[in-house]
């Protein structure tokens, strides 16, 4: 049996990585110069509410989750940026091969796309620089001071296991045609399974390695399901109702669904090699 701090230094490493990148990336994000800055900072957050919630349950931990919820607010806040950056590059690539018809909307979809973005990043700077933002880091550190309290409930390699299980359980309950939401609480599910997964690989050696580098595979295919749902949806809310918008949104949104179909068959390949590696994962574990 592990002993308390042996049981909790893993997530306090994983949190401390974490919390570090979001310092490091908030300067560069403010800037905007380099493109990555903001993915990398959205990622952290992300993790560490993961991260946060393996170690909700164990002694002197309730706060956990109002941090959960205020890196919610900030994920939010970054989510936004991406989403505008997402669509507006997609439409700007895109928008000197489509058809004479729609290459006048097209140019104004873009203009509309771009003043969309300033706003979401002129939000996002004043989320950065506000009150709320210096209060949540302080609430973090004194999270990375303390620590979980006492034994957590169960082993890490228990909560990656458990993560896993809702996985392979939502894969196998997806109809023939899943919905979009169906797909995306597949991915979301994938997503914990990894985090729950990665600090735990360093206990139970190279089978839980190579099943989370598998599963990093597996999120970056479904990460296109989302990201195209994301371009459908802006679009459908953005283009107007003026003459060659129809032909511009055929385009774009037909682009969009070939796109899902095509992750929807790359997902179907690489889940039965997933599948085995999570089961070596979890007997190389036991």
């Amino acid at each position: 049996m592990p002993s308390d701090g042996e049981t909790a230094a893993p997530i306090l490493a994983a949190l401390r990585a974490q919390v570090g990148t979001l310092q490091a990336r908030a300067p560069g994000v403010r800037i905007g110069r380099d493109p990555e800055e903001l993915p990398q900072m959205r990622v952290a957050v992300r993790r560490l509410r993961a991260t946060l919630r393996a170690s909700r349950e164990a002694p002197g931990a309730r706060a956990v989750d109002g941090l959960r919820g205020e890196l919610g607010w900030l994920g939010a806040a970054l989510g936004q940026v991406r989403d505008a950056d997402l669509v507006t590059r997609y439409v700007a690539a895109e928008v000197n091969v489509l058809s004479t018809p729609a290459r006048k909307p097209g140019a104004r979809l873009l203009r509309r796309l771009e003043l969309d973005r300033a706003q979401a990043w002129d939000h996002l700077l004043a989320t950065l620089d506000g009150p709320r933002y210096p209060r949540l880091m302080s609430r973090l550190k004194t999270v990375l001071g303390k620590g979980p309290r006492g034994a957590l409930p169960e082993s890490l390699a228990e909560t990656a296991a458990a993560q896993w299980k809702k996985v392979c359980r939502a894969v196998k309950n997806l109809p023939a045609r899943p919905a979009a939401t169906e797909l995306h609480e597949v991915r979301v599910k994938v997503k914990r399974a990894r985090y729950a997964a990665e600090p735990a690989a360093g206990a139970v050696g190279r089978p839980a390695e190579r099943f989370v580098e598998q599963v990093k595979r597996i999120q970056d295919i479904l990460g296109e399901h989302p990201d195209a749902v994301v371009i459908e949806e802006y679009l459908h809310h953005v283009i107007d109702g003026r003459e060659g918008a129809h032909a511009l949104e055929q385009q774009l949104i037909g682009w969009q669904r070939k796109r899902r179909k095509k992750m929807r068959a790359a997902f179907d390949r690489r889940w039965p090699k997933l599948e085995r590696r999570g089961r070596k994962a979890r007997s190389g574990a036991a």
